[in-house]
């Protein structure tokens, strides 16, 4: 039996991790907007996007290349990322227009993403929280260290991301602590 990517991406375990993250509502947080702009810069491409998908949803923690005022988050139908987390590998579009898994996808004309690169974002359990994506309005010929570049990138996002949660746990385990120390005296 084949596992469509629509099953993944409503697995309650990634959902729960997704919002276990703490990241859904994140705007203008600097490491990930520099991740982003480190991208933009070596790649060339003139927008990114580091988004977390739940089971409805695609929300933007840093974007950058699109107009102001541009919604944070889509249905999960107007965007390529459900096919990073819907089958948890990379994903590369040179040409949406005429590449077959694309033609007439509401993601290429919402975001004008006409070439596309994908790279899942995990948290350190292996749950796919979101991607690390780049694109192009004009077809493009992804290089090596395109591809290379998005997929050392979206490994340093899962990275900040368990940074992030060892932090929570180890200041919840610190306020347990002191609760318990001032019972204690």
């Amino acid at each position: 039996m084949s596992v469509h990517w629509e099953d993944q991406i409503r697995d309650g375990d990634r959902v729960a991790a997704v919002y276990r993250s703490g990241l859904i509502g994140l705007t203008n947080d600097d490491a990930f907007d520099r991740l982003m702009e480190l991208a933009v810069a070596v790649t060339g491409a003139p927008r990114g996007v580091i988004a977390l998908v739940d089971d409805v949803n695609t929300t933007a923690i840093s974007g950058y290349g699109f107009p102001e005022g541009l919604p944070l988050f889509a249905p999960i139908a107007y965007s390529f990322c459900r096919y990073v987390v819907g089958f948890g590998r990379p994903f590369m579009v040179e040409d949406s227009l005429n590449d077959p898994r694309t033609i007439g996808d509401p993601a290429i004309e919402a975001f004008g993403a006409v070439a596309w690169i994908g790279f899942p974002i995990e948290d350190p359990q292996g749950n796919v929280l979101g991607n690390f994506c780049l694109m192009d309005s004009e077809p493009r010929e992804w290089s090596m260290v395109d591809i290379q570049t998005v997929a050392t990138l979206a490994q340093a996002a899962g990275t900040e991301i368990a940074l992030r949660l060892e932090r929570a746990l180890s200041l919840s385990a610190q306020e347990k602590l002191s609760t318990f120390e001032i019972k204690a005296t």
